[in-house]
């Protein structure tokens, strides 16, 4: 995962917003939240052009996994969920906020192209974990003014254990990606993914980020070792401007955020290519992908 800026909201969205969570909030009066006669209300935020927007802004990639993602397919996702927040990790018992966050439905800043996998509901699901001690936002009271104030409910205040990839926070701060099985061959080095905070911990249990241990494998074999291998050659027989470029051309593929699994990349090649090594032979240095 690495960190995204949406950019500007399309106009479509902002029209949406505003007719749309009118309607919501009538809703909400006559039957409260959660209920079926709302929930049938949250729609439109997915329109085409609010889609294309996210996709073009993520670099065809889902802003979970950092897989490239096909457009038809994937849903528009919601990083607040919009029809109840499951206050728990996997592993524990569940424990819903049936009130939360329906109307953030059409908030650009809730907004993220995922894939299907990562928005099914053995991931991201509805999970939206609060650090502890954190308090979380008031959902509205009835009656709710039509049309609803803006906005409704602030959620500055919370301190959500989900990473936001378009958040304050630089998830390759929080998630680090390390080889097992070191003692093999490195085409047959495992990676597992670590949390290196409480958010980085929690972000790797609900999206189960550890299922792409085998295909992050694959890409070290196909995408990164070829090129590394040619370096190495290149500084075997002392060409160091032909393995400074060559190993340039590999960060330029790889480390940019077109790049699928570039968050996963900057770590393995830290560790496939030693900084000592790198520094010796004059290879560049590693710089973070991710938007700045």
């Amino acid at each position: 995962m690495i960190r995204i800026s949406r950019g500007a909201e399309p106009t479509t969205l902002t029209r949406a917003a505003t007719t749309r969570l009118s309607v919501a909030a009538e809703r909400f009066n006559l039957h409260g939240a959660p209920s079926d006669e709302l929930k049938r209300k949250l729609t439109g935020y997915n329109a085409r052009s609010t889609k294309q927007a996210l996709f073009l802004a993520q670099k065809q990639k889902c802003a979970w996994c950092e897989r490239l993602t096909d457009f038809s397919s994937a849903p528009v996702e919601h990083y607040r969920p919009k029809d109840g927040a499951w206050r728990n990790l996997p592993h524990e018992p569940r424990k819903v906020d049936g009130g939360h966050y329906w109307w953030l439905s059409w908030t650009w800043s809730n907004l993220l192209f995922s894939c299907m996998r990562c928005n099914d509901q053995a991931h991201k699901a509805n999970y939206f974990p609060l650090k502890s001690g954190t308090v979380a936002a008031s959902p509205p009271a009835a009656p709710l003014s039509v049309p609803p104030p803006v906005p409704i409910s602030a959620v500055s205040g919370e301190q959500p254990l989900l990473l936001d990839p378009a958040g304050g926070l630089d998830p390759l701060d929080h998630i680090e990606w390390r080889p097992t099985k070191m003692s093999f061959d490195r085409r047959d080095w495992t990676w597992t993914p670590l949390g290196l905070t409480v958010e980085g911990s929690a972000t790797v249990a609900i999206l189960k980020l550890d299922e792409l241990a085998d295909r992050l494998q694959g890409h070290v074999r196909t995408r990164l070792l070829p090129s590394i291998e040619e370096v190495e050659a290149h500084v075997a027989k002392r060409r160091r401007p032909a393995a400074r470029q060559r190993w340039k051309k590999l960060l330029e593929n790889n480390l940019v955020p077109e790049a699928e699994f570039s968050a996963f990349t900057w770590y393995a090649l830290g560790h496939l290519v030693r900084e000592d090594y790198r520094i010796l032979h004059g290879l560049a240095a590693l710089e973070r992908p991710g938007a700045r």
